[in-house]
């Protein structure tokens, strides 16, 4: 519940307390609306329209501070201060109505943050997923590589041209595989 809100009811139950002439009647229909929870839908059509006045607010560059009043909001308020408060009021955030509803930038952003914190620092300099000395294979193709302790990475893929390749060490591995093969 709001302050504003909170406010009037302590007004509300001050004034039929203090044994003004407001009928029980009166004080129950103001007290009934003020706590009745308006549909989402409709406080976040109110919240759009109020977003789309507040982009026409001329806004200091330098300070990101309102150059007009705007609703409650003095002057030389804080742009940020003002997205805060819609963010605590629309159902779906202040991002929602910065990016003019598109409700994908959400769930895209979680699932490639998620896709992220499965890469891993990474020593085989000459696969193709090493970026900078992390694997970005689950960003590629959305799981954990696949990595035992006898073969290591099952899904190293060798990137030709960079990195120090080891042709020794490739010979002793299919020679091993080829024995192995015949076992």
């Amino acid at each position: 519940m709001t302050d504003l809100k909170n406010r009037a009811l302590e007004i509300i139950d001050q004034l039929h307390c203090e044994g003004s002439s407001m009928e029980h009647r009166d004080y129950s229909v103001i007290f009934d609306a003020l706590e009745e929870i308006e549909p989402l839908c409709s406080r976040d059509e109110e919240l759009k329209e109020l977003w789309a006045q507040f982009c026409g607010v001329p806004i200091d560059p330098d300070t990101e501070c309102i150059e007009e009043a705007f609703g409650e909001f003095p002057v030389g308020t804080p742009c940020e201060e003002i997205w805060h408060w819609f963010d605590e009021r629309h159902s779906k955030g202040v991002a929602y109505l910065m990016y003019n509803g598109i409700e994908d930038y959400v769930p895209e952003t979680r699932r490639l943050y998620g896709l992220k914190k499965l890469c891993f620092e990474c020593e085989s300099k000459d696969c193709q997923f090493n970026h900078g000395g992390e694997c970005r294979f689950a960003l590629v193709h959305e799981r954990k590589p696949r990595i035992n302790d006898i073969d290591g990475c099952i899904d190293y893929d060798y990137q030709e041209g960079e990195g120090d390749f080891c042709l020794e060490a490739w010979d002793s591995f299919i020679e091993k595989e080829w024995r192995d093969g015949d076992e």
